[in-house]
């Protein structure tokens, strides 16, 4: 590991900063940036764009032939603020594109467009809430990996969540979630996939504070055929297949103890598949079902969050996987203008289907974050990931040193 270059590392991309750190920045700065255009007294648009470098051991994830490189992004954009709280509507839209160099790899060097649109709409008993996104991608996991070269991806993601309040007491959320992912390069080689969510949950105010929950969430998938060995005609075509899940659950939301918010359901997930890779074809089983987000404020400068789930999902190669994740996300503030963060995340991915395989993955980083004023925001830091698999090459280890400059404007 060649550590002489980590003088050069003069912005850190915003894509390693754990998710806290970018909730925090994003309130900070909504809070205080002046907009670069106003449109009226309803209307904001803003100018972002952030630089990074980032130092990696391992640029493919490979277990046996680990290639380091330096890369660099430059990611401009703009945002547009509508609503400002003087209706009942408030959108925000968000979009940058990205710029990615590598020094030495130059043949990975690529352009990634990012877009998200999210939106709320408020009345006396309604809440209306919807997100919207796209976005390109160029990665490399235990998940899906190809010998020395990197994944693009297409990501399209839209949810819209709903709630009615029925009495003072009772209130009635719904909504539907839909994502896609599909392999762009190397073409035909993964199995695209996507899929529909209906969640259904009736919430009772148990306290001011706190609101129980009883919920059933439908989940469609389709998984689509594949060539995994285009050069190798004899091993035919991988077949695509269909699986729903069923997930009911209880949980509970609101400030569940004087220091920790948030919601968690749990409950049990129940999946059935027609696929005819396993060894049956209609496929069925069921697992311990695991949703919750909580922040617990340890301190007034300490805030500590955690992410619970356990469900079913599907693998690069198209197969079925029970997912078991947690991650925990400190962050602490060291004054008005320095904050200094830290990840730890285990994720637990077990093949179904006849399939013995199992991933381990760790990952681990510690970030800073300088803020000087209401415009400009430094960060810098360490990242570790770590994927212990049964399958031969897909483990690996890297590390990633990676600093970065962001304006909003």
């Amino acid at each position: 590991m060649d550590f002489s270059i980590l003088p050069a590392f003069l912005n850190m991309s915003l894509k390693k900063l754990t998710p806290l750190l970018l909730a925090k920045i994003f309130v900070f700065v909504q809070s205080h940036a002046s907009p670069f255009v106003s449109i009226g007294d309803i209307a904001d648009v803003y100018f972002s764009g952030s630089s990074s470098a980032r130092w990696t051991s391992n640029v493919f994830r490979d277990e046996t032939d680990e290639t380091e490189d330096l890369v660099y992004t430059v990611s401009p954009g703009f945002e547009l603020n509508f609503g400002r709280g003087t209706t009942n509507m408030d959108l925000i839209l968000i979009s940058s594109y990205d710029f990615v160099r590598y020094r030495d790899n130059d043949d990975l060097d690529t352009e990634m467009f990012h877009i998200k649109a999210v939106g709320a709409y408020r009345t006396s008993r309604w809440d209306l809430n919807a997100i919207l996104s796209f976005d390109e991608r160029q990665s490399a996991t235990g998940n899906a990996n190809v010998s020395g070269d990197l994944i693009e991806t297409e990501d399209t993601n839209a949810t819209i969540n709903g709630e009615y309040r029925l009495s003072p007491k009772f209130s009635f959320g719904s909504g539907i979630a839909y994502s896609k992912k599909e392999y762009i390069e190397p073409e035909n080689q993964f199995a695209n996939n996507d899929s529909i969510s209906l969640p259904f949950d009736l919430f009772y105010e148990w306290t001011p504070k706190v609101d129980l929950s009883v919920g059933y969430r439908y989940t469609a998938r389709e998984v689509d055929s594949y060539d995994r060995f285009p050069n190798d005609p004899a091993l035919g075509l991988v077949e695509g297949y269909d699986t729903t899940t069923h997930f009911l659950n209880v949980g509970a939301r609101g400030v569940l103890q004087p220091k920790l918010t948030g919601f968690f359901k749990v409950g049990y997930t129940l999946r059935d598949s027609d696929s005819t890779r396993g060894n049956s074809r209609d496929d069925s089983d069921g697992t311990l079902g695991l949703d919750a987000d909580l922040s617990w404020a340890t301190t007034l400068k300490l805030t500590n969050k955690i992410q619970l789930s356990r469900d079913f999902g599907v693998s690069g190669e198209g197969n079925v996987t029970e997912v078991t994740s947690i991650n925990l996300n400190s962050m602490y503030l060291l004054s008005n203008y320095w904050s200094i963060s830290s990840n730890l995340g285990y994720t637990l991915r077990s093949y179904q289907d006849g399939n013995d395989r199992e991933d381990n993955q760790y990952s681990a980083g510690l970030n800073f974050n300088y803020s000087p004023n209401q415009y400009w925001s430094f960060s810098g830091g360490y990242s570790y990931s770590d994927n212990d698999s049964d399958a031969a090459g897909n483990s690996y280890t890297d590390h990633v040193f990676s600093i970065a400059a962001s304006l909003r404007y």
